[in-house]
């Protein structure tokens, strides 16, 4: 009788062994690619790949009180047989119409594109990354983190919870967290952020409008160093630290008011709990 004990410990581990699956589609394009992506859970990573041509997988597993969720199994063999991809000349579509197929389930998408792309991605629990296309870009996120880098044109990026991380970027950027820090750096252009609870750190290789404001947690900003520009910054409950930057007007150790090297875009910085530091 104890030589089948092993037996049977497998056989209950693979009985309650988490249901998964996955489904592959390549699909042929011209010119500019408008992908639009969305997932309930799992998370949205896109990168470039060939030109012409944009790869899609979607890696399926059961996720949270899955047994309690009905046919799992079933739900995703019905996915694998029909992913849920449209596509109309150049527009791409990812999304599960009928949400019922998803309960139980996380989707995580992948998705390979040539780097003249636009694209919209939402996710209601998991991360998005995105990195070395054309652009522009508008994520969303409920729950989870965002990262952007090698953009060419505007992003927008919004989560609920988590923070947000963008680099190198070659246009305007607009960045909300409600809780999560936002990081913009080396960014060619103007910059808007706020956060309800984190920290905002900005950086620019190119002068724009610079506007950040948090509730709680600092400010950091670091300016081109050669160019002009107007200064506006307050912090209620911290310090403002300006050290090495020379600016004709009022100044404080909480409210900033002038131009700095004659003056220019807009630099308006507000932190209701926390320091502003100017470099």
């Amino acid at each position: 009788m104890l030589k089948l004990l092993p037996i049977f410990a497998i056989a209950v581990s693979l009985a309650y062994a988490q249901p998964e699956g996955s489904f592959e589609r390549t699909l042929h394009v011209t010119g500019t690619v408008d992908l639009d992506l969305t997932t309930d859970a799992g998370g949205i990573v896109v990168i470039p790949g060939a030109p012409g041509a944009v790869r899609i997988r979607g890696i399926l597993r059961a996720s949270g009180d899955w047994m309690e969720r009905g046919d799992v199994k079933g739900r995703i063999r019905e996915l694998e047989a029909h992913p849920p991809i449209d596509q109309s000349g150049n527009t791409i579509r990812v999304a599960v119409h009928d949400h019922t197929l998803l309960k139980g389930l996380a989707m995580r998408l992948e998705v390979e594109v040539p780097r003249e792309t636009r694209l919209r991605a939402r996710a209601d629990s998991g991360g998005i990354e995105v990195r070395g296309i054309q652009g522009p870009i508008d994520c969303k996120t409920d729950s989870g983190g965002i990262h952007a880098a090698e953009i060419d044109r505007d992003v927008r990026a919004a989560a609920d919870s988590g923070g947000i991380h963008i680099r190198r970027v070659n246009a305007p950027v607009y960045a909300h967290t409600d809780s999560g820090g936002i990081e913009a750096l080396e960014i060619a252009g103007s910059v808007d952020a706020s956060a309800d609870s984190g920290g905002i750190t900005i950086s620019q290789t190119a002068p724009g409008f610079v506007k950040a404001r948090v509730d709680s947690g600092g400010v950091r900003v670091t300016l081109v160093g050669s160019a002009g520009y107007d200064v506006r910054a307050s912090a209620e409950s911290g310090r403002i630290h300006a050290d090495g930057v020379s600016v004709s007007g009022t100044f404080s150790p909480h409210e900033m008011n002038g131009k700095l090297r004659g003056g220019g875009p807009l630099v308006d910085l507000h932190a209701d709990s926390g320091d502003v530091e100017i470099r």
